[in-house]
């Protein structure tokens, strides 16, 4: 009986290591096709001799130019983000255990979004310093969040997603409120909340990477204390591991990650809820493996997703959080149909 199944199980692994290895091939192909397209679509038109002068000739033309100091930030600034918004939602959906949680539960982007409308229409010549400014906002919505989960008798996933929840209200409350009492000064504010790519310069992805590349090693660092994790509560203490002190480390990241994404970006919805579901559907439960598809599949789909918004309005362009926001409800309604397909 056991010379039978001990073959099944080394084929098995072997199927699982090639499957894994084909995803991460196919997931960089990708992300380098989205990257091509990022830098070359938009009102002005961009070709691979452009891209070439630019990155291995050096020569200074008008296109080069466009790449410089428009495209190319843009286009590592979606990297970024789009990594750091897929990884804090992937965390919060092991420290809450619920695959429908995101950033947004954790307070980040309602802390972040609350400040930002807060200088824009009360204090702008605080605008030097709205992306620091919204870095804090970022911070201290996560810190009240995991505070109030942590309360009473110690932190839970249930504790932290309701925490989490009230403490998002409460502020989106605020948000709204101020801008319905100064809907003279809000043109600008409406399309950052929205979140969008458009803006970014070559100051506000520099200000955020050190932070973000940070706390991508120290995801990477965590990845064998969030598998434990993952297995409940008691067997994790049982193993030997301090629950509370690796909830925290990861809250920590979550405001990071989160919280400098939406700095600069606004609060892009749905990266950071679908993509974990699409890495976990096709990979086995090691986040050795999960957290770098996480990455890569999180960057590739906002690139996309930009490319997209580029084009839906064109020569005009519609916030990337629009697009993002339509292909997660694409997403879940199907799954929504294929689970009542099984009913």
């Amino acid at each position: 009986m056991v010379m039978r199944t001990q073959p099944d199980h080394s084929l098995i692994e072997k199927k699982q290591r090639k499957r894994t290895t084909l995803l991460f091939i196919g997931s960089v192909c990708f992300l380098f096709i989205v990257m091509y397209f990022n830098l070359t679509v938009g009102t002005t038109n961009m070709k691979l001799k452009d891209i070439a002068d630019y990155l291995i000739w050096h020569h200074d033309t008008k296109n080069t130019l466009v790449i410089h100091n428009i495209r190319m930030p843009r286009m590592i600034g979606g990297l970024l983000i789009g990594a750091a918004l897929a990884v804090a939602g992937l965390f919060m959906q092991a420290m809450t255990r619920n695959p429908l949680a995101s950033p947004q539960i954790f307070g980040v982007n309602a802390g972040a979004s609350f400040v930002i409308v807060v200088i824009t229409i009360m204090f702008p010549a605080l605008t030097p310093i709205s992306t620091l400014l919204a870095f804090i906002g970022a911070f201290i919505g996560g810190s009240i969040v995991y505070m109030l989960s942590d309360s009473t008798k110690g932190m839970t996933p249930v504790k932290l997603a309701l925490a989490g929840m009230t403490v998002h209200l409460f502020f989106t409350s605020l948000t709204q409120g101020l801008i319905l009492l100064n809907e003279d000064s809000t043109t600008t504010v409406y399309f950052w909340l929205v979140g969008s790519l458009s803006t970014l310069k070559w100051g506000d992805v520099l200000s955020i990477m050190p932070w973000l590349i940070a706390a991508f090693i120290a995801a990477l660092l965590m990845a064998r204390n969030i598998s434990i994790l993952e297995l409940g509560d008691e067997l994790a203490r049982g193993l030997g591991q301090n629950i509370k002190l690796t909830r925290l480390i990861l809250g920590i990241l979550v405001v990071v990650l989160a919280g400098a994404s939406v700095s600069i970006a606004g609060p892009i919805g749905f990266i950071g809820l679908i993509v974990p579901h699409i890495v976990k559907h096709y990979t086995q439960n090691n986040y050795f493996v999960i957290i770098p598809l996480t990455m890569i599949f999180g960057a590739a789909i906002l690139l996309l997703s930009d490319v997209i918004s580029r084009l839906i309005a064109y020569p005009f362009e519609t916030p990337v959080g629009i697009v993002t926001s339509f292909v997660g409800a694409i997403y879940f309604l199907s799954l929504t149909l294929r689970g009542v397909k099984r009913i």
